[in-house]
């Protein structure tokens, strides 16, 4: 089941000429990550003109007793894909451990037209 690799992509802000900060996605960090994870299908949807919008989702799941360091802000990379995170990421507690994560999940998407 947990037979996927991902790299997490995390964006330097910069402020553009707006005078507004946003991220700088052509200077993202590639962070690893040491572990195998399962990507997950969540279905698609399509809407929108010509042309058609089509907005695809993924859940990730990391092993038992793994934590996994992602912001809602990253992006991760996955099978030639970047994905942005969806909302935000949910770290389960562990239920032997005191204050430990258990698993983690996360939802991202990839929209294309």
């Amino acid at each position: 089941m947990f037979s996927d690799t991902i790299v997490i992509l995390r964006a330097p802000t910069i402020t553009d000429r707006y005078n507004s900060t946003v991220a700088d996605w052509a200077n993202a960090a590639e962070i690893e990550v040491p572990f195998l994870v399962s990507v997950q299908p969540a279905g698609s949807t399509e809407g929108g003109a010509r042309p058609v919008t089509v907005t695809t989702n993924w859940r990730i799941f990391t092993p038992a007793g793994t934590d996994l360091d992602l912001q809602s802000t990253d992006r991760v990379k996955w099978a030639g894909r970047d994905l942005e995170v969806v909302g935000e990421i949910a770290r389960w507690p562990h239920p032997i451990i005191p204050g430990a994560v258990h698993h983690v999940e996360v939802e991202v998407q990839k929209v294309s037209s």
